[in-house]
């Protein structure tokens, strides 16, 4: 059953992070959701052993172990880097068997949508394919071509500091977070989308990220209030 506070039930917020990283990576943007009122579910995912397709079999049966759906409430979505793929890729795949009046917004930290750079320059070297695994290879640009636009609520966040990552800063022609352009991780039909001065790494961590965060699940912009 969803927790109640004041005879008022709790949306839940489902929490991904990017690959190579676990629940951890992402207990400030946790932390800070349950503060203002949400029901957070970080989850840690396989998102080295597995591609996108599976990785969003592995959330299906997830969600449907833990009754998210079940219940009263909304449910919300808050990813990082990778994260974001695979929310897209199963909230794509099973959007028949998705309440629709439950499904609730989703917000996007540096999703790779259009895909990497980096990953077009590493892919092919075998460290970075044993590291990273099938999702690593499905990172390219390359691969990244058509992506869905979402019938859902998305709002999507993109760092600008691409600075702390000096070796990658030749790869991009724009703005970018070290790790992805700015142009790569908008979609179209998405509902808003912002830029901030931070790194891809540290975007899931920075205050005023955390705080366009709860904006959006809240009201569907960006626009903080007084």
């Amino acid at each position: 059953m969803a927790a109640e506070v004041a005879g008022r039930v709790k949306d839940r917020v489902v929490i991904l992070h990017g690959i190579a990283q676990m629940a951890w990576n992402m207990a400030g943007v946790t932390f800070f959701l349950r503060r203002a009122g949400f029901e957070p579910v970080p989850l840690s995912y396989p998102s080295t052993t597995k591609g996108l397709d599976a990785l969003a079999d592995w959330l299906r049966k997830e969600l449907r172990a833990k009754g998210l759906w079940d219940g009263t409430g909304k449910v919300h979505f808050v990813t990082h880097s990778m994260g974001g793929l695979v929310v897209a890729r199963y909230l794509e795949k099973y959007r028949a068997e998705i309440p629709e009046d439950r499904l609730g917004r989703v917000v996007m930290l540096a999703p790779p949508h259009g895909g990497s750079e980096v990953a077009d320059l590493l892919h092919r070297l075998g460290l970075y394919r044993w590291f990273y695994g099938p999702a690593g290879q499905e990172l390219t640009t390359e691969a990244r071509t058509d992506p869905q636009a979402p019938y859902y609520e998305l709002g999507i966040i993109a760092g600008t500091s691409g600075w702390i990552f000096p070796a990658a800063g030749s790869l991009f022609g724009g703005a970018h977070d070290g790790r992805v352009a700015v142009e790569r991780t908008k979609l179209p039909g998405m509902r808003a989308h912002t830029t901030i001065a931070v790194s891809h790494t540290m975007i899931p961590w920075r205050p005023a990220v955390l705080r366009l965060i709860a904006a959006f699940l809240k009201t569907g912009t960006f626009e903080l209030g007084d």
